[in-house]
């Protein structure tokens, strides 16, 4: 299944105060699609432009989204339609206007007739295809008229009604499209038109599953089998550009269908209206339709040309999350680890008697671990670390209290995982907003450990969590010296600790040979135990997450009881070993058992809780040089639109 935009592709050109802001591609249809591009459907396009700049952007600021240009038409010798959309401030407000004049040479890019290729799109479109339209010229008539796919469609403006007969414009439209999108001047046009009473009448008079009526900052209409769901705008927000909203709030509704199988639910349709404004609400933040999405593309002009004929693009530097992720390691653990955060960590009452669920899923879950050892190590109590599924399979009458990690707060496994629990023995760690953990969530506001505040608002981007992973731990260790030695400046041992990784592995990966050791078509064993399980479940996620290489964790102890024979027989003789300070005589023998190999040894210089925090550290350091000595960004791994199907699952568990 694809859901496909069809149309003549636009570039647009943005401009403030009459200065030249950037470009980018443009038609509401598109725009649709790029759109549900972000939800990782398999979307396309059948569209044409010129051979031109303005051509080659609008194609690039699609597949720059992951949407398939191959079904693009390239045509020599035309001009790509081209909009210029210009703002001005006005009494403080940003006003805008979109002619198809250029502002500056005044000439006009644009050619009236569509040219795209009804016969090569008729028999490319797949029976399952769902086809986004956003005007009815004769060329997309005929493909509506004789195609039987999902249609969609959204009308932003009448100008095409006008020279048609009522009845024409009837036909065009009745019957033929599952959703119709309207803003309300295209609705209040249409009751006049035809003097009808209301926008029931016209989905009386055109019949399609559902119409949705954008009405700004009034909110939306959805009428469906006849019945009308007003819904108003609650949260009211600053508007910078409302160019694109109305196409992403329908983008959005199309998600929700797709994903409800196709299905008009009338009791889902607030939550569809929800969802949508979340969206529109990124939408009218950003300047540009798409900027949301993508920003917008900064040129330069060739000589003397207007940057309306001729362009040249100005490439931004590739920044790799995982570089300001581990740059902002030191600041964000160390603002993590408030007096006021391990005051709420004090509340949940930690002690001998009672039992302790932490639980964590991805990287969070080396927290839940660390912290598990903690809260155990401290009291003597049963603590148990679990991912969500571990939890829902279990027993846990005897159970206490369930300390929850999520870095979003909103974790559906973790916190659907504890559904069944009193509200008062559930407790958040998280850097999210708390008051929106709690609109989400149902958790009890005073139950919320965040570690979010004034000088840590910032957030890690991307697949791979540094923060999400080593700040919860960290402020559990503040809580355990709070307890067993207040005096002990956790902040020099992180000064410390960062910077020894740093260095170790900066000259460790001087070497080209190192780097051979993560070629996909290896598989490294990781050894743990001995203070180093919350290091090596972290590492271990880090490498399956990134897609680097195949990889065993095997418990030290647990190796020797057959595990060898894999080591042996398929020679896999590479190995990360993370290890404390002190080796016991097993270990010793184990080390020489593997000397053989090509073997890593990531030694702490610390026993105990700090090595396990140590090596917690040396493993952000550690994936963060493999990337670097590859040259790729871990944190942005390439993926499946299947994969996504499962990331996004939000059912049972």
């Amino acid at each position: 299944m694809r859901v496909v935009s069809i149309g003549d592709l636009v570039t647009d050109y943005y401009y403030k105060n009459e200065k030249l802001l950037g470009v980018n591609g443009g038609m509401t249809a598109h725009n649709i699609i790029a759109n549900l591009s972000k939800f990782k459907f398999n979307t396309s396009v059948y569209a044409v432009c010129g051979d031109d700049c303005a051509g080659k952007i609008a194609i690039r600021s699609l597949s720059d989204l992951g949407v398939d240009t191959s079904n693009i038409d390239i045509i020599r010798n035309i001009k790509t339609r081209c909009f210029h959309v210009s703002y001005f401030e006005d009494n403080n407000k940003l006003v805008f206007s979109s002619k198809k004049r250029c502002p500056f040479c005044h000439n006009k890019k644009w050619y009236e007739d569509s040219l795209i290729n009804t016969n090569k799109i008729l028999s490319d479109v797949k029976k399952d295809d769902i086809l986004i339209f956003d005007n009815l010229n004769i060329k997309n008539q005929e493909i509506v008229d004789n195609l039987n796919n999902k249609k969609i469609i959204d009308i932003g403006q009448y100008f095409e009604f006008d020279l048609l007969k009522d009845d024409e414009v009837i036909n065009k439209i009745k019957g033929k499209f599952d959703i119709i999108n309207f803003n309300e001047r295209v609705t209040k046009y249409l009751i006049k038109r035809f003097n009808l009473k209301s926008d029931l009448d016209i989905y009386k008079l055109f019949l399609p599953k559902l119409i949705t009526i954008t009405r700004g900052e009034s909110g939306a209409t959805f009428i469906y089998d006849n019945q009308v769901y007003n819904f108003s705008l609650n949260n009211k927000s600053s508007v910078l550009d409302s160019t694109g909203a109305g196409d992403a709030f329908i983008a959005s509704v199309i998600k929700d269908w797709i994903k409800n199988d196709f299905k008009f639910e009338v009791d889902k349709f607030s939550k569809w209206y929800d969802n949508s404004t979340k969206l529109t609400y990124k939408v009218v933040q950003k300047m540009g339709a798409r900027g949301h999405l993508k920003t917008l593309y900064k040129i330069n002009k060739v000589n003397d040309f207007c940057t309306c004929d001729n362009f040249v693009i100005v490439e931004r530097k590739k920044i790799k999350r995982c570089n300001i992720n581990i740059n902002n390691l030191e600041k964000r653990l160390k603002n993590a680890i408030s007096l006021s955060v391990i005051d709420k960590l004090d509340n949940i009452g930690f002690n001998e008697n009672e039992n302790y669920l932490f639980i964590g899923t991805g990287g969070s879950f080396a927290g839940a671990n660390f912290a598990s050892t903690v809260i155990n190590r401290m009291y003597g109590c049963n603590t148990y670390s679990l991912y969500p599924r571990d939890v829902i399979y279990r027993n846990n009458k005897k159970i206490d209290k369930a300390i929850l990690f999520s870095y979003s707060g909103t974790t559906n496994d973790v916190i659907n995982s504890v559904s069944n629990f009193d509200n008062s023995v559930k407790y958040l760690i998280t850097k999210g907003n708390v008051q929106d953990i709690v609109l989400k969530t149902g958790i009890i506001k005073s139950n919320i450990v965040s570690y979010r505040n004034g000088k840590n608002k910032g957030k890690e981007r991307g697949f791979l969590s540094f923060e999400g992973a080593v700040a919860p731990a960290c402020i559990f260790l503040r809580y355990y010296y709070s307890k067993v030695n207040p005096e002990y400046n956790l902040e020099l041992f992180i000064d410390d600790s960062i910077n020894y990784w740093k260095n170790y592995f900066e000259n460790l990966f001087n070497s080209q040979d190192i780097l051979k050791l993560f070629s996909k078509e290896n598989t490294i064993n990781i050894f743990k135990g001995d203070n180093t399980n919350s290091a090596c479940l972290d590492i271990e996620s880090k490498i399956v997450e990134s897609g680097l290489v195949n990889c065993i964790v095997h418990e030290k102890k647990n190796f020797s009881h057959g595990r060898f024979i894999n080591y042996e027989n398929l020679n896999n003789r590479i190995s990360l070993y993370f290890k404390q300070k002190t080796t016991n005589k097993y270990e010793n023998r184990l080390l020489e058992y593997l000397k053989d190999g090509k073997n890593i040894i990531v030694e702490s210089r610390y026993d105990g809780l700090l090595c396990e925090f140590d090596l917690l550290i040396a493993s952000q350091f550690l994936i963060y040089f493999i990337g670097k000595g590859l040259d790729i960004d871990v944190s942005k791994p390439k993926y499946s639109d299947d994969a996504m199907k499962i990331y996004f699952y939000k059912g049972e568990l």
